[in-house]
């Protein structure tokens, strides 16, 4: 019975030893290739090469990117951020840059360079999910939300916003009536019945964080009304009223855009603080 005992006290303590063994031992992880030592915010240029499509290009201008073609705009930050994850990607599959046609890499589908460093974009691995992609001689295969960053167009790449965040307008003139910045104070002419400070800052804070559900080349509509507004920098800029419903359609002096607004926001941008002018 003691040797039993002592057996079954034995195979005990062997069972702990290998379930310690097993936790504590060091665990071997798979290989990962980085695509680039590049760091995102060293990145400088973007240029997008699509089959079909014209070259897009993005410079970072200060603490913004900007597109320099096919168009001149401000570019949306978070996008632009995006295309830039692409720096920090890593594999855990690689091999030499040979045979491109069986990866479709030869004549890849699209072309990310950022600043001189390329990224082609070939085939998509059935088995593993993952697209190849060809980078400093080697060929990795990297997760599809890479690929799936890349614009079609240019005007994904386009803010959206209305103003750049360091714009800030200090007088807005319409027809009907102008609102101004005056030793810090909002002036309305005609003065209003029952508008406050409050509501003029409101007024133009939803002016200064409009954004719009979409942007578009710019067409030859003629403008309905022309708002003047004049930014703390000194600059003046003009925006074209073209359109008030079912969507606002505004279109900046400087910029060859349209910025397509949802219904309703004509009514809370056109207005004064103070409500509709002769009830319109």
């Amino acid at each position: 019975m003691k040797g039993r005992f002592w057996l079954n006290v034995a195979l005990f303590a062997a069972v702990v030893a290998l379930a310690l063994f097993a936790y504590f031992k060091p665990h071997q992880s798979e290989p990962e290739y980085p695509l680039s030592t590049l760091k995102p915010v060293d990145a400088r240029s973007i240029k997008i090469e699509i089959a079909g499509a014209a070259p897009i290009t993005l410079e970072r201008a200060a603490a913004e990117w900007r597109l320099s073609a096919p168009l001149t705009a401000r570019a949306d930050s978070f996008q632009a951020q995006r295309l830039l994850e692409l720096l920090a990607a890593t594999s855990k599959n690689r091999f030499p840059a040979t045979g491109l046609a069986r990866f479709d890499l030869n004549e890849p589908h699209a072309r990310v360079t950022i600043n001189q460093q390329s990224f082609s974009f070939g085939a998509v691995n059935p088995m593993s999910r993952e697209q190849y992609v060809l980078t400093q001689d080697s060929i990795h295969l990297v997760s599809l939300r890479y690929g799936a960053a890349l614009p079609k167009n240019a005007l994904q790449l386009v803010s959206r916003q209305l103003f750049a965040a360091e714009e800030a307008p200090v007088a807005f003139e319409f027809r009907e009536f102008r609102l101004a910045q005056q030793d810090g104070m909002w002036r309305l002419t005609p003065p209003p019945a029952d508008a406050s400070q409050d509501d003029f800052v409101r007024w133009v804070d939803e002016w200064r964080l409009a954004t719009a559900l979409a942007v578009q080349p710019p067409g030859n509509r003629k403008p309905l009304a022309a708002i003047k507004i004049k930014l703390k920098s000194g600059s003046d800029i003009t925006l074209a009223v073209l359109q008030r419903e079912p969507e606002l359609t505004l279109a900046r002096s400087d910029q060859p855009l349209e910025y397509q607004f949802a219904a309703g926001t004509a009514q809370r941008l056109l207005a004064p603080p103070a409500g509709p002018v002769n009830g319109k």
